[in-house]
């Protein structure tokens, strides 16, 4: 292996660190953009242990995929140094992308899902509504009925001398 492969090598690595910084700082901004009482938000820390597997299966692959499997010291130090790199330097103009990111797909797309939610209450709501009005005559006259036959039978009961 040339010098100029191994440098390569060195480069690509430190940026799958900070492919990697940028991930995992998008999961934690996508879990925490969404409400306290959400699934997502309440499964955050199964979500980003899940994601830090993945991102370790990647980098396996990546570096049997770069190097053919062949593992030096220097790979999980560059990797570090990438995601050490983009927490340093890097960080505050990926987390500016990812809000706007987040702003243009990830809220609006929750928005749809919300209203498409609340248009289906509200039709049931609606067919429900329709039903009581229906059965409201029906459950009037039961009412009249079984209260003058219950008073009646109470008449009837407590005045038997």
């Amino acid at each position: 292996m040339i010098v100029s492969e191994q440098f390569f090598q060195l480069i690509v690595m430190i940026l799958s660190g900070i492919a990697v910084g940028f991930i995992i700082d998008s999961v934690r901004l996508i879990t925490f953009s969404t409400s306290k009482k959400s699934i997502l938000r309440k499964w955050a820390i199964f979500l980003e242990f899940i994601t830090w597997i993945v991102l370790g299966c990647l980098s396996y692959y990546l570096l049997f995929w770069l190097k053919d499997g062949a593992w030096r010291a220097y790979d999980p130090l560059a990797q570090i140094a990438g995601i050490f790199l983009y927490q340093a330097f890097l960080q505050g103009f990926f987390r500016f992308v990812a809000r706007v990111i987040v702003a243009i797909t990830w809220k609006p797309f929750w928005w749809i899902v919300r209203l498409i939610f609340a248009l289906l209450q509200q039709i049931i709501r609606f067919f429900f509504n329709i039903g009581l009005l229906l059965v409201r005559p029906f459950v009037k006259i039961y009412s009249y009925l079984s209260y003058t036959f219950f008073k009646k039978m109470r008449y009837i009961k407590y005045n038997k001398r």
